[in-house]
C-alpha cells in the first residue's frame, strides 16, 4: 500500500477540498499523488454490504491502478472515527504508512458552508454534533479551517507529506490489480462537458433506489484524480479502468445495475474495456450549454471535488462553454452504439428518467 493521507472530519469542514489542493500542491512540487473522495465508492442501493465494506474493497480495486499510473501518495478525504475503523477501511496498511489529518472548524463556519453548497442542508446540525464529539486523541494532526483557506491549510502540510515516502518499507508490493468481469449491467452516460452528466446519472440512480433496485453509481470523473492536469484526455484510459474496477466491486456485493457517468474519451474506453449493455448521450443546444456552465460556475448543482467549473469568471466560463459546443458537435467522438436524449426542455429529473427507462429497456 503505497503511504497514505486520510483527512477526517465533519462534513463542512474542508475534507475534500482541502484534499484535492493538497494532490496539486504535491503534484507541482514533483511528488505524483492520487486523490479519491471514499464518498464516491459507496453509492449502491439495494443490497446489504456497509459503507465500509464499499470502501475497503474500492480502495483495494483502484489503488494498484494508481500505482501503476505512478502514484508515490494517495490522499483521501472521508469520514473515520477512530484506528479500528481506518484498519478496515485500508486492509494491509500499517499505521506508519497513514498520516491521519482531522480537519475541525467553528460551529457557524460548519453550518455556513454547508448552507453554501447547498446540498444536504438539513444535515448541518448533525455534523456541528459531530464535530463537536469527534476524538482527535486518535490522529495525527489537527487543523482548525475556520480562518484559513484550502490552499493555505494543504501549503502548511506539505512538509510534513512529503517525509512519508521516506517511510514506505523496501520490498513492499504493489496489490493485484482487479480484472474487468463486470458481473453487473453496465449504462454509461456520457456528452459535452457541463451539459449535466453527473447531476442526471446520479438522479437516475436515485431513481433506481426508490424503486428498490440493485443499482451502483460511478462518476468515473472522480476516480481519476491524479497528475497535474486533472482533465487531460490522457487519462481516459485509468479513469475507466477504476470505474470499472468499482463497478467490479459494486456487482460482487449484490449489485445488479451500475450507472457510470463519462466524458466522451471516457466513455469510449470503457465500451473498449467493458462492452456496456447500453451508452446514452446527453445532448444539448448551445444557450442551454452556455447556461449550464453559468449556473455551474455560479455554485448550482452537487458538490464535487474538482470541479473546475465551480467559481470560474466571465473568460473562464467562455472558454469552458467554447470547448463544449465543440464535443458537442463533433459527431466523431461520440462512443459507438449510443442512444441521444435530449436535455433542453427538460428537468434533471426528467432527464435522469429518460436515462432510467434506456438502462431498463
Amino acid at each position: 500500500m503505497i503511504p497514505t493521507v486520510w483527512f477526517v472530519g465533519a462534513s463542512g469542514v474542508g475534507k475534500t477540498t482541502v484534499a484535492s489542493q493538497l494532490q496539486s500542491a504535491l503534484e507541482r512540487r514533483g511528488t505524483h499523488t492520487a486523490f479519491v473522495d471514499a464518498d464516491q465508492l459507496r453509492n449502491v442501493a439495494g443490497v446489504s454490504a456497509t459503507e465500509d465494506e464499499l470502501i475497503a474493497d474500492g480502495l483495494r480495486a483502484i489503488v494498484p491502478v494508481f500505482e501503476q499510473a505512478g502514484a508515490e501518495v494517495l490522499v483521501v478525504s472521508g469520514i473515520v472515527d477512530d484506528d479500528a475503523q481506518l484498519a478496515r477501511l485500508l486492509p494491509g496498511a500499517t499505521r506508519a504508512d497513514v498520516l491521519v489529518v482531522h480537519l475541525d472548524a467553528a460551529d457557524q463556519t460548519v453550518v455556513d458552508r454547508i448552507v453554501r453548497r447547498r446540498w444536504n442542508v438539513h444535515l448541518a446540525d448533525e455534523s456541528v454534533d459531530y464535530a463537536r464529539e469527534f476524538d482527535r486523541g486518535w490522529v495525527d494532526v489537527s487543523v482548525d479551517t475556520t480562518a484559513q483557506s484550502p490552499a493555505a491549510v494543504a501549503a502548511a502540510l506539505l512538509d510534513r507529506v512529503e517525509q512519508l515516502p521516506e517511510r514506505l518499507p523496501a520490498g513492499r508490493r504493489s496489490m493485484p490489480m482487479v480484472q474487468p468481469s463486470v458481473g453487473a449491467v453496465l449504462t454509461v452516460v456520457t456528452g459535452a462537458g457541463g451539459v449535466g452528466l453527473s447531476t442526471a446519472g446520479f438522479m437516475s440512480f436515485l431513481q433506481g433506489m426508490g424503486r428498490g433496485e440493485r443499482v451502483g453509481y460511478v462518476d468515473s470523473h472522480q476516480l481519476g484524480f491524479i497528475g497535474v492536469d486533472l482533465r487531460s484526455p490522457g487519462l481516459a484510459e485509468l479513469k475507466a479502468t477504476n470505474s470499472v474496477a468499482i463497478a467490479v466491486v459494486m456487482a460482487q456485493h449484490g449489485v445488479e445495475q451500475v450507472i457510470i457517468t463519462a466524458d466522451p474519451a471516457t466513455s469510449r474506453s470503457l465500451v473498449a474495456i467493458a462492452d456496456p449493455a447500453r451508452v446514452v448521450w446527453l445532448d444539448a443546444s448551445d444557450p442551454v450549454i452556455e447556461a449550464r456552465h453559468r449556473s455551474r460556475a455560479a455554485g448550482g448543482g452537487p458538490p464535487l471535488a474538482g470541479d473546475h467549473r465551480l467559481g470560474l469568471d466571465e473568460d473562464g466560463i467562455r472558454s469552458g462553454v467554447a470547448a463544449a459546443l465543440l464535443e458537442a458537435r463533433d459527431e466523431s467522438i461520440r462512443p459507438h452504439g449510443h442512444v441521444v436524449i435530449e436535455t433542453d426542455d427538460a428537468s434533471a429529473d426528467q432527464v435522469a428518467s429518460q436515462i432510467t427507462a434506456v438502462r431498463r429497456s
